[in-house]
C-alpha cells in the first residue's frame, strides 16, 4: 500500500481549469467507458465542498479570485470522434455543470451553455499550447477578476447568444480538481489541488473536506514557492538531510492551518483527530508503512488535537490563526 501524496507535487503534468474545480482532461479516457457520470458526479461533489471551504477563508487568503459554482470544460480536452464533442455545439468552451445556489446558478446558467466570451474577451482568442487547454486559460482570465466585482459573460444556447452578469463570492485563489482514472492521491503545487477519483469516492464528505483543506492549507502558506526559494526537493532525495526537515515543516504546517480552514467553513475540526484515527486515515497515511515525512497518524492526530486546545478551545470558527498565517513570509 503506498503512501498517499498529502504533499506538494513535484510536477505537474495537467493544470486544467474551472473557477474553482473542474474534470481533468484525462476525463476524455472514460467518455465512451461507461464511467462519464461517475467522474462527474465526484467532481461536482469535489467542487461544492472546495468552493465552501475557499469563500469562507477569503480573509486568510493573500491570494483571491472569483467564486461563481461553474465547471468549465473545452472541446480540446477530449477525442475528436469522442461522444463528449456533442456538449460543445455552441462553443468550444463550455459548462459542464453549475453548483446549486451559487453565484451561476442565481444568474440563470446552464449546463452546456457555450462561453464566447469573458468581460468582453473572445474565448476563441485564448492562448494555449501543447501542455494547456483552452479551459485553463479560460481560468486564469477569470480568476485574474476582482474577486467580488460582477463579471459579463457572453453565451451562447440554443443558437442565441447572451451576456450574463454574474455576482461572484471572494475566494482562495486554487483550482481543484478531481484526477481520473483509480489514484489515490491528493496533491497541490501552489496554484492546482488534484484529488485522484479513487479517494475521492472512498471517503464520504467530511473526510474529503479534510483532504481538500489540507492541500488548501499548502497554497494558503505558499509551500511551493517557500521550498524552491530554498532548493527544496520533493523529488528523489526527498528524505533526506534538510530536503526531509522542510518537507516535513511544511506538513506540519498544513495539517495545522486545515484545522482552522475547515472550522472556518462549519466543518467540527475534531474530525481531523477522528479522520487520522480511523481505518480511512490510516489507508490514507501509508497504514503502518513509516515516512520520514509524514508524521504517524497518531501523530497527526495528536498534532491536530493540541491545535484546537490551544487556538480553537470552542471547537468551531471564526478563527483567524495568524500565528501560521506569518508563516508564509519566513524563508523554510
Amino acid at each position: 500500500m503506498s503512501r498517499l501524496s498529502f504533499a506538494l507535487a513535484g510536477s505537474m503534468a495537467i493544470a486544467t481549469a474551472t473557477v474553482g474545480t473542474g474534470v481533468t482532461p484525462q476525463l476524455a479516457k472514460a467518455q465512451d467507458a461507461g464511467a462519464w457520470s461517475a467522474l462527474e458526479e465526484q467532481d461536482l461533489r469535489l467542487a461544492e465542498i472546495a468552493e465552501r471551504l475557499m469563500h469562507a477563508n477569503a480573509s486568510l487568503c493573500d491570494r483571491q479570485m472569483p467564486i461563481t459554482g461553474l465547471l468549465l470544460h473545452s472541446a480540446d480536452q477530449y477525442r475528436a470522434n469522442g461522444s463528449a464533442r456533442g456538449r460543445f455545439a455552441e462553443s468550444e468552451l463550455a459548462i459542464a455543470a453549475v453548483l446549486p445556489h451559487s453565484p451561476a446558478s442565481k444568474a440563470g446558467l446552464l449546463r452546456d451553455d457555450g462561453i464566447v466570451a469573458i468581460n468582453g474577451e473572445a474565448t476563441s482568442t485564448l492562448g494555449t499550447s501543447d501542455e494547456s487547454h483552452l479551459r485553463e486559460a479560460a481560468f486564469e482570465i477569470l480568476a485574474d477578476q476582482a474577486p467580488s466585482e460582477p463579471i459579463t459573460l457572453t453565451v451562447s444556447r440554443d443558437g442565441e447568444r447572451r451576456d450574463v452578469i454574474l455576482d461572484p463570492l471572494a475566494g482562495c485563489r486554487s483550482l481543484v480538481e478531481i484526477l481520473a482514472g483509480d489514484g489515490e492521491q491528493a496533491r497541490s503545487d501552489g496554484r492546482v489541488v488534484q484529488i485522484g477519483a479513487g479517494l475521492a469516492t472512498a471517503l464520504d464528505d467530511e473526510q474529503l473536506a479534510i483532504v481538500v483543506a489540507h492541500e488548501l492549507a499548502h497554497n494558503i502558506l505558499h509551500h511551493r514557492e517557500r521550498k524552491e526559494a530554498a532548493g527544496i526537493t520533493n523529488g528523489l532525495f526527498a528524505e533526506v538531510g534538510r530536503n526531509q526537515q522542510v518537507n516535513r515543516m511544511a506538513e506540519v504546517e498544513a495539517d495545522r492551518l486545515s484545522v482552522h480552514l475547515l472550522a472556518n467553513a462549519g466543518y467540527d475540526p475534531a474530525a481531523i483527530v477522528r479522520f487520522w484515527n480511523s481505518p480511512e486515515g490510516c489507508h490514507v497515511g501509508g497504514g503502518i508503512l513509516p515516512s520520514l515525512i509524514y508524521p504517524s497518524q497518531s501523530a497527526r492526530a495528536d498534532l491536530v488535537a493540541r491545535e484546537i486546545a490551544m487556538y480553537l478551545p470552542a471547537g468551531r470558527g471564526p478563527s483567524w490563526p495568524g500565528h501560521l498565517l506569518t508563516m508564509r513570509d519566513r524563508a523554510f
